[in-house]
């Protein structure tokens, strides 16, 4: 269902009376839908279960390690300035990870520790591995991300 407004403005959004109200960003459209309860399923429980073990790992992470991969992506920012996308470390992070079990399948995301990461010798124990593996793209001056995932 659409939603005419004589004059929309970007900040419209919200719930009212069992329907979601929000205007399109690139079109400038105005919607409206009914609001939908997700049903739980298993493969959301897994999700949520990956989310929590990435961001118990993250903080894990060296001191070093997480200043690395903030500067990559401030890097990669710079590098794709323009095109609309923009991560920061904790983003880059995930992303990593997800590429990593994607080349490597037997990782399981949601147990797995930076310790694990350096006792199997993946390719991410630090910055400079995951772009000489070809993981993540290169990026200027990725030779001196080389703090190690753990201390």
């Amino acid at each position: 269902m659409k939603v005419h407004l004589a004059k929309p403005f970007n900040a419209f959004s919200g719930k009212l009376a069992g329907l979601v109200y929000y205007i399109d960003k690139f079109t400038g459209m105005g919607y409206c839908r009914d609001y939908v309860i997700p049903e739980r399923t298993v493969n959301n429980t897994n999700l949520g279960n990956r989310t929590r073990n990435l961001s118990v790992y993250y903080k894990n992470l060296s001191v070093g390690y997480v200043r690395d991969l903030k500067n990559y992506a401030d890097r990669l920012n710079m590098m794709l300035l323009g095109h609309g996308t923009r991560v920061n470390g904790t983003s880059m992070n995930i992303k990593m990870m997800y590429l990593l079990k994607k080349a490597v399948p037997a990782i399981d995301l949601m147990t797995i520790t930076p310790q694990e990461i350096v006792d199997m010798a993946l390719p991410i124990r630090t910055i400079r591995e995951a772009v000489d593996s070809g993981l993540i793209p290169h990026v200027a001056r990725y030779e001196e991300l080389e703090s190690w995932i753990i201390e």
